[in-house]
Order: structure tokens, then sequence, then C-alpha cells
């Protein structure tokens, strides 16, 4: 008998203790007295010790790792210790470090599984092995360490991709799937961090399908969940509200926990939050808060705290609003979760502004900045890309290896056959047939590791564009802080100094997120990237291009970074001069062109129709900060600049030394 009354238990069990969310306030002593039962039914049984332990871990896992849950552990790690088998020691220590995450306890979860990883032979046990490297990363991800997250999800990865698929049996494989799915999930949720969102999107759909396959109703609704997510991310906040919505309803048909079902109730109210709809938002998020509350769930709490928090701000309810993302900001201390610190942080620090608090303001926003920079810092981005290309390494030299094993064998089937070939000709077919399998199967490894190292490689692209999504973070940062500062200044001079400061900043930090944004990492477009330089200069120094003509010519040419950064440095100067001292907002007439007439030149020209340059006005002697930065940056372009007067002011630019990108493929 296959444990069949145990089994017929256990469903009777969850269908007779299916929680709907309006009735989420079950007492949790009462939850702990029904699995204390169900599990001494378990234990009593005749059952062998694998089977119970299997039982046991099926129903901490549908209750998601609740606290009313931990005697049960218990009782595992107790009937496997005495069974003396490292794999059945080393998964039950996995899943209480599980335990310890779900619970916010960041520490003892990163104990219990490190402790698993040290018991196990690596090789021996790839699942379990490959599901405790998953776990780390997630508690690290958790803590901000987002260089040794990674590094342990590519081992994850690596460890999966070199399980022998043909020699599984069904269970295994689909164990494999279960796995795979997991591994997909947590690599959406890496590039969703990372800003890469149509590579998220990818691997969301991925793991999926996974879920199809495994007919996974409950963790369907997961990854549609953390779609939603990254919808939400993305600004896309209808979308993301129909796919939370039906994300919920998958949960609720696969028997998932409550706890699940809050999460993305939680997720619902940030939707509506962002849709406007405070009433309905503010209705789903005291929902989650009151299930979270009444079971003491503290993940739940802080980032339920930080959303209801940003609707009492968006409504002008300041009082609560502060009281809410001071709630999510302590427990985030106190719990050590970088990721909430800085979302509550950050929204203290906006709604001290907006009541004038500038001190409180100003102090969240170190906070704010400081827990940004632990997770996001520059030493994390360089570790990053190491990892990446010692995992290119490693993949490459595998793969040599496999080339020269696989000639090996080769070299010794022939010799093979040559000696044996007298023996008898049945015998000499024999030993042909083996060798062709052989290269058969070895050309499909081959074909497996040329996939895998493009993969790779596709994850290289993604850092090189957090490095540059990074930069515009931190150059935005800048900027805001002389925007700060610039509040404290009573002198126009000194004001217009730091506005063009933040200008300058703003060319540059275009360019990063044109460089993130875009599929090509090392061009940027002219046409795209100067339209949007000229539409926020003329917002800066308020011109109302519905008065002022405005005659623009771009030729859109994809230039080279080492280009485009100092011409658009001084295209802001040339612009900036003409928008401040040359333009009538009324009347004012500006034009711009810009084209490439042959292959060895670039032209530039900036006409308005004001008063024009001074008399005896010499560009190469002036003492102004703005007219020696585009010396410097002219001669770095090898550039002729012609200033002169001609119904306004004209000035033309020939420049000489540039490079082109190449179209990314």
């Amino acid at each position: 008998m296959k444990f069949t009354t145990l089994s017929f238990i256990f469903i009777f069990f969850i269908a007779n203790t299916k929680i709907v969310y309006s009735q989420s306030n079950i007492n949790d002593k009462l939850n702990q007295q029904a699995i204390d039962s169900i599990s001494e039914s378990i234990l009593t049984s005749k059952e062998s010790d694998s089977v119970k332990i299997s039982e046991l871990n099926k129903i901490v896992s549908n209750h998601r790792f609740k606290k009313h849950t931990f005697n049960t552990i218990k009782k595992s790690i107790k009937i496997a210790t005495s069974t003396k088998k490292s794999s059945l020691i080393a998964d039950e220590y996995r899943i209480l470090g599980n335990y310890y995450y779900y619970n916010s306890n960041l520490d003892s979860a990163e104990f219990y599984l490190k402790k698993s990883k040290n018991i196990i032979d690596n090789t021996k046990y790839p699942f379990i092995n490959s599901a405790i490297l998953n776990s780390l990363g997630g508690v690290y991800r958790k803590k901000g360490n987002i260089t040794e997250a990674i590094k342990l999800v590519l081992e994850s990865k690596f460890i999966l991709e070199t399980i022998d698929t043909l020699n599984l049996s069904k269970t295994s494989k689909r164990k494999l799937l279960s796995q795979q799915l997991i591994l997909y999930n947590t690599l959406a949720n890496f590039y969703n961090q990372m800003g890469d969102f149509s590579k998220a999107i990818d691997n969301y759909d991925k793991a999926y399908k996974k879920s199809l396959l495994l007919k996974a109703t409950k963790y369907a609704g997961v990854i549609l969940s953390n779609k939603g997510d990254l919808l939400l991310s993305k600004g896309n906040f209808q979308e993301a509200l129909n796919v939370l919505i039906s994300a919920k309803q998958l949960k609720i048909d696969g028997n998932a926990q409550v706890s699940s079902i809050a999460n993305t109730n939680q997720n619902i109210g940030l939707a509506l939050l962002k849709l406007g709809e405070y009433k309905l938002a503010l209705t789903r998020v005291n929902e989650a808060i009151e299930y979270y509350e009444k079971n003491n769930l503290v993940s739940g709490l802080m980032e339920s705290y930080v959303i209801r928090g940003r609707i009492f701000y968006e409504t002008k309810n300041y009082k609560k609003a502060i009281d809410d993302c001071s709630r999510s900001k302590q427990l985030a201390i106190e719990n050590g979760i970088l990721e909430t610190q800085e979302k509550s942080c950050l929204c203290l620090s906006e709604v001290y502004e907006s009541i004038k608090d500038y001190k409180n303001a100003f102090i969240n926003y170190k906070l704010y900045q400081k827990a940004f920079d632990s997770i996001y810092n520059e030493k994390n981005i360089k570790n990053i890309t190491q990892l990446e290309m010692q995992y290119n390494f490693d993949k490459e030299k595998e793969l040599q290896d496999l080339k020269n094993a696989s000639k090996e064998k080769e070299n010794k089937l022939t010799i093979q056959v040559l000696v044996f070939s007298i023996l008898s000709l049945i015998l000499i077919v024999g030993l042909l047939s083996r060798l062709f399998y052989i290269r058969h199967k070895s050309n499909k490894e081959l074909v497996d590791k040329n996939k895998q190292i493009s993969e790779t490689l596709a994850i290289n692209e993604i850092l090189f564009k957090e490095t540059h999504h990074r930069v515009k973070n931190n150059l935005q940062i800048i900027s805001s802080l002389l925007n700060m500062q610039s509040r404290f200044l009573e002198d126009s001079k000194s004001k217009d100094i730091i506005n063009d400061s933040q200008n300058r900043i703003k060319s540059m930090s275009l360019i990063h997120q044109k460089l993130y944004q875009e599929k090509n990492i090392t061009g940027i477009e002219t046409k795209a990237y100067f339209t949007e330089l000229i539409s926020s200069l003329a917002l800066s120094y308020g011109i109302d291009t519905t008065k002022v003509s405005m005659n623009i010519s771009i030729e859109n040419i994809l230039l080279d970074v080492d280009t485009a950064i100092p011409l658009g440095l001084i295209l802001n100067e040339l612009i900036s001069n003409a928008f401040k001292h040359g333009i009538n907002k009324e009347t004012g007439e500006f034009s711009m062109t810009f084209n490439k007439p042959t292959e060895s030149h670039l032209f530039l020209q900036i006409k308005d129709n004001g008063q024009g340059f001074p008399k005896n006005f010499n560009w190469n002697n002036s003492e102004s900060y703005g007219m020696k930065l585009i010396h410097t940056l002219s001669n770095k372009l090898k550039a002729d600049l012609v200033f002169k007067n001609k119904n306004g002011a004209e000035i033309s630019m020939k420049i000489t030394k540039f490079k082109l990108s190449q179209p990314h493929k």
C-alpha cells in the first residue's frame, strides 16, 4: 500500500482547512492544533521515514512556512537525523532555513542554509544543492548583498544545466521542471531589479510555461503576481492590475495560503494607488494589513505600511503617511531589510518636504541614499561583472574540456576498431555503431553548451545596462541635491549657476538613460537625444514652444558615447545661451540644424533672432565658464566654430573628429 490512508487524511485536512481571504483571522492556535493532529497521524503510521518526511514537508509548504509549522519542521528534522542520511538531513535544514526566510529572520535563514550546504556532497545531490543555493541567493538579495546573491543564483543555474537529463526518471524530470520554474522566476526577479524588463518578462513567461506543464495553478499565480509587480515598475498600471487580478484568482483556484493571496492583494492596492483609485486602494491594503497584523507577518507588514503611507501622502493625510512609513522603516531596520528601508525613507523624505520640514526630509533622504548605495554601489556592479566574466570563462573551459574528452574517446574507439577488426565483421559493425552513438551524443552536448554560453553572454549585456542605469541614477541624485541646496540660496546669480550645473548634469544623464533603455548599449541616436535635450532646456528656462518658433532639423545618426557626451555638453551651453539671452519668450525664433554632409565631418548650426553677440566679441578670449567648456570640448572633437551676427546670433560648428556606433544586431 502506497500511503493511501495518510494521503486521504492529508487531502481531507487541506480541503477542510481551505481559507478564503475574508476569513483571514483564523486563530494560529487552532491551526497549530490541526497540524499537530495530522502530523501525529503521519508519525504513527507504518510508512517509511522518507515517506513520512515527504508528507510532513507538504504540510509546511502548503501553509507557506507560517509560524505554526515550526513544530512540524522540528519533527521532520528529528526523523531525518535518525536515518543518518545526509541528503534527508540537509534538505530538512534547507526547509528550516526557508522557514526563517519567510518569517524575516535572515541571519537564522543564512545559518541553517549554510549548515545544509555543508552536509551534502555537491556532486551527488544536484537538486538539493541547487535549491540551497537558490534560497541563499534570496537571503542575500533581501540583505542587499546583490553580488553574492547573483553569484549563488548563477551557481544554481550551472548545476541544473549540467544534469544529464537522458538518465533521469519521470519523478526526477518533474523535480527538474519544478526547480527550473523556481530558477526562471528568480532570474526574472533579478532582471526586474536591474531594470531590464524585456528579459524579466521573458523569464517570467518561461517560468509560467513550466508551471502549466506541471499543472501547478498556485505557482502560476505566484509568477503572474511577480509579473504584475514588474508591470507596476514599468508604469503599465492598468495592465498590471489586470494581471494581478488573474494571479489572485489562480492562487485561490490552487488553494494557495492566505498570506500569498494577501501579497497579491497588497500589489492590487499599489496598482489602484498608481491609477488614482485611492479609496479602493486603501480598502485592499487595509485587508492585507489586517491579515499581516493578526498573523504577525513582518515582511508583509513592512511593504503594506509603506504602500498605505503612499496612499495617505497622495491624499494629503501627511500625519498618517508619516506614521505608516515610520512603522515600515522601523521594521525594516530591525530585520535588516535594505530594500524596504530604501522605500520607506524615500517616502518619509517626500512627506516631510511637503510639510516644509526640511530637516527631517534631508535626514531621511540621506538614509534613503545610504540604503540605495549599499545595494547598488559601484563595487557591487564591478564584482557582478567579474562574476559574469568568471562564469563565461568556466563555461568556455568546460566546453573545451568536453571537446578534448570527445576527441580522446574517438581516438580510443578508433584504435579499438583497428585492433579487433580482424576478429569478425560483426564486431566491427558494432563498434562503428557505438562510435556513431557517442558522436551523436557529443554533438548534442556541444549544441546545448553553446546555447548556455549564448544565454550567459546575454547576462553581460544586462550588467552593462545596469551600470548605465546606476550612473544615471547617481547623476539624478546629484541634481536633486543641487536642487535642494538652491532652495536655501537667495542670490539669483548663485541660483543661475546651480541651474546651469543641473542642466549640464541632465545632458549627461540623458545619455546614460538612453543607453540602458535602448537595445544598443554603446551608441546614442542623435534625433531622440537632441530633441529631448532641447525640450528639457526649454522647460528649464520657461520657453513656451507654442509661442516661440522652433525650426529643428536633426539627421538621425548613431554616435559613439565618447562623441555624444562632449557634443551634448556643447549643445547644452549653446542652446542655454540662446534661451537665456537671445530669444524673446513671446515672439522669438530658434533654429537648429545637425547633419553629416560628408563621411569626414559633422555639421551643427544654431540660430536665434535676438540681439546677437556684442561688438568685438571673441569667444576664444571669453572668461565665462560656459565658453571655456565649449572651447575645451570643441578641441577634443577637433571642431571649427564660427560665431557671427546674422539677424541675431548664429553659431556654426564643423566637427572632424568623431566616432559612429554600429547598430545592435
